[in-house]
């Protein structure tokens, strides 16, 4: 995979290698974190 080519463990440090710009990553990294919340919030719901 391209991750373990860059050396890379995750997803943001991935971007930002790639793009070569640490917005890149910050961007990748809250985008990253919307999207865990998003799903927590979602499992918190079904739980009732």
């Amino acid at each position: 995979s391209q991750i373990r080519r860059f050396g890379k463990f995750t997803a943001p440090e991935f971007v930002g290698e790639r793009y070569g710009s640490q917005g890149a990553r910050v961007i990748a990294a809250v985008i990253s974190i919307a999207i865990s919340i998003i799903y927590c919030v979602a499992q918190f719901k079904g739980l009732g």
